[in-house]
């Protein structure tokens, strides 16, 4: 079937099927009032970066990564700190670097699973690493699902929103790439924080 994009389409977007939908692969029930709908993931990542935005605030980004984050992050005035990815350890997340890099007015820890531009994906062990590190920090994670479920390879995907009970994730997504569909501008930020931390 082709997909032909008219000068004028309209969603009526049921923000509680997305909630069901990413509520399949957790360990809790999101509810409607847990997703928020972007005009693609790109809106996402800004409409984040802006909520955590504040004089002095910082934001961790994997390199390699996605440059869309630093853009963001440059018009909301927020201080970009890097940390490496490790290709030794299939493209994991250097977490001593994490460590060494926050402060007291890191926003948030910025991770992208599936991998872009590398195509790793995240061991559920790993991750768990990664949300105990965000809660000892006192920070958030930010999520980039995008490519979620377009996993290959040993690791099955999982999302960061499992471990939502240990830190609180805003988990970001889009229709266009899991569900083949570029020029539908769809997309979601998604709070996982169970406790209501």
């Amino acid at each position: 079937q082709i997909i032909i994009y008219d000068s004028e389409v309209t969603f009526d977007v049921d923000d509680s099927a997305i909630a069901k939908y990413l509520s399949n692969d957790l360990p809790y029930e999101l509810s409607s009032d847990d997703v928020f709908i972007t005009c693609g993931c790109t809106q996402a990542i800004d409409v984040s970066v802006a909520l955590l935005a504040r004089p002095g605030a910082n934001i961790l980004l994997p390199r390699p990564g996605f440059p869309i984050y630093e853009l963001c992050a440059a018009f909301r005035q927020v201080e970009v700190r890097h940390y490496d990815l490790l290709p030794e350890k299939g493209w994991e997340v250097d977490l001593d670097a994490i460590e060494a890099l926050a402060d007291q007015n890191t926003v948030a820890l910025v991770i992208i699973n599936p991998g872009n531009p590398c195509g790793n994906v995240y061991t559920y062990h790993h991750l768990e690493k990664i949300a105990k590190t965000a809660k000892r920090l006192g920070t958030i994670v930010i999520a980039d699902e995008v490519y979620g479920h377009l996993a290959f390879g040993d690791n099955p995907f999982v999302p960061m929103g499992v471990f939502g009970s240990i830190v609180p994730v805003l988990t970001l997504g889009s229709l266009s790439k899991r569900w083949i569909v570029p020029g539908w501008r769809l997309g979601w930020f998604v709070t996982n924080d169970p406790s209501g931390s």
